[in-house]
């Protein structure tokens, strides 16, 4: 069954749009599963999850690299404030 969940998941994760349903769906559990915290402690469980299941950032970590750690913390700075650009410019759409 996990076999076909994964084969399902990269079938449908080809572009932006669906990774973003999907991460829609993983924040819901998230939300489900740490039902004592607030939406805000939510993000942030979530974003520890995120950092978790990423391979370049732990590669980083073991290896020592810690420059790489900080251009990586800075480009999700950088995304972070052009996404809430982007819901500013887009509030009606």
């Amino acid at each position: 069954m996990k076999r076909l969940f994964f084969w399902l998941l990269k079938k449908y994760s080809t572009n932006e749009t669906e990774r973003v349903e999907i991460l829609r769906v993983l924040h819901e559990q998230v939300r489900n599963e740490y039902t004592e915290q607030t939406g805000f402690g939510n993000v942030y469980n979530s974003y520890i999850e995120f950092i978790l299941a990423n391979d370049v950032i732990k590669s980083c970590v073991t290896s020592g690299e810690d420059v790489y750690l900080d251009i990586i913390k800075g480009g999700l700075d950088n995304t972070f404030d052009e996404t809430v650009e982007y819901f500013n410019n887009n509030k009606n759409g």
